[in-house]
């Protein structure tokens, strides 16, 4: 939420880009992600007219990383462009380590993916600069066993945030790239996502 009001924040106080933005806190996800359904069936703006969303539900406040990673890995011009920033700001893509999971369908943009819109939910690698590898992955494998979805997921005065100030960067720029263009990113031919995005801008460019 600070993150979101953070970015929205240095929107205001930059010059307005050419696309619309819209910052969008939801609720109930894990109810079956009834916020972001709610919104989908009833957007401020046309789902065939979004270009894209950029979900940061959660940050990795462990420090600066050489890499990061996403729920699921559909392939599409969004993660490509993600990709290629990330690259540019020294990290590396990796993918999602543990696809079997189905954290793609579990969170807040399978409910605009499912309608065709490009969807990208980033997260912070494990490839910790100054610790390693192994420091990372223990830091999420306790938080993991420990907090996720439990009543100790608290805030911790200790967390590095030096890591999510990068991860906001890189998706700050990305939204920026996208809001001073006239691209339109698609999912990959193959793709589940793509025949609902074809469809969608094909009925408003008739």
């Amino acid at each position: 939420t600070a993150a979101l009001i953070e970015m929205a924040r240095a929107y205001a106080h930059a010059p307005k880009p050419q696309r619309s933005v819209v910052f969008l806190a939801v609720t109930a996800e894990e109810k079956g992600l009834l916020g972001s359904e709610y919104y989908a069936s009833k957007p401020l703006y046309p789902l065939a007219t979004t270009v894209a969303v950029i979900n940061t539900d959660a940050l990795d406040p462990t420090g600066v990383a050489r890499n990061f990673t996403t729920s699921g890995s559909a392939k599409s011009d969004l993660l490509d462009a993600l990709i290629a920033i990330g690259k540019a700001n020294g990290m590396a893509y990796v993918t999602d380590p543990h696809p079997e999971a189905g954290h793609f369908f579990r969170s807040d943009h399978f409910s605009f993916a499912k309608a065709g819109v490009p969807a990208v939910y980033a997260k912070g690698g494990i490839d910790n600069l100054e610790k390693g590898p192994e420091y990372g992955q223990s830091v999420l494998d306790e938080y993991t066993g420990e907090h996720y979805h439990k009543a100790a997921d608290n805030f911790d005065p200790n967390w590095d945030l030096r890591g999510v100030v990068q991860d906001l960067n890189a998706l700050q720029q990305l939204g920026k790239t996208l809001a001073n263009s006239d691209k339109w990113p698609n999912y990959y031919e193959g793709n589940a996502f793509r025949k609902a995005r074809d469809a969608s801008r094909a009925s408003v460019t008739k």
